[in-house]
């Protein structure tokens, strides 16, 4: 199951990599809609961090719930790059999907699903990134709205519980299995 492709690791692995930017890619706590609710009324035992980036929201939310396990995984990071050979009650995806490569969509959302036993929370952006990759185009690989993923993630197992568009185009998807 392809997550991603060599030329695309190394090109995110530049990115996060940026001294102009030491911030950027996981490197900073940015609002997280409803997840807080959400989470709260799930307590579970364990969750990952999928695509933690540099691991700021990891370690924020680490210290808000530690009675919870938390990992994080990263491809394009060096101490979050190994898969984890565990599930978890919860995984968290916070502004990864949408840096997929359109055709490791399906196989990153089968891994996603894989890991995951009981919750699944997603915040996807819908709209361009500010970022671009070394050979122009957008971070944003996959810019699709509401309706588009939530006919994706309605075809897996689990029950969408709540999706939500905000006003900056960041889309709020927590799943129940």
């Amino acid at each position: 199951m392809p997550l991603y492709s060599k030329q695309y690791l190394n090109d995110l692995k530049h990115l996060h990599g940026r001294t102009d930017r030491p911030r950027g890619f996981g490197g900073k706590v940015k609002p997280l809609g409803a997840f807080y609710t959400y989470f709260d009324k799930w307590k579970p035992a364990s969750a990952l961090d999928y695509g933690c980036g540099k691991a700021a929201i990891l370690n924020h939310l680490s210290v808000k719930y530690p009675n919870c396990n938390w990992v994080g995984y990263d491809p394009a990071v060096d101490e979050y790059k190994h898969v984890p050979q565990q599930i978890f009650d919860c995984v968290f995806s916070n502004d990864v999907l949408e840096h997929i490569e359109p055709e490791c969509l399906h196989d990153v959302l089968d891994h996603i699903w894989l890991l995951s036993t009981k919750y699944i929370w997603l915040c996807i952006d819908t709209l361009p990134a500010r970022k671009v990759l070394m050979d122009g185009r957008n971070a944003h690989l996959i810019l699709e709205g509401k309706d588009w993923w939530q006919d994706i993630l309605q075809k897996r197992d689990g029950k969408i519980v709540y999706i939500e568009l905000g006003k900056k185009g960041k889309l709020y998807v927590a799943i129940e299995r």
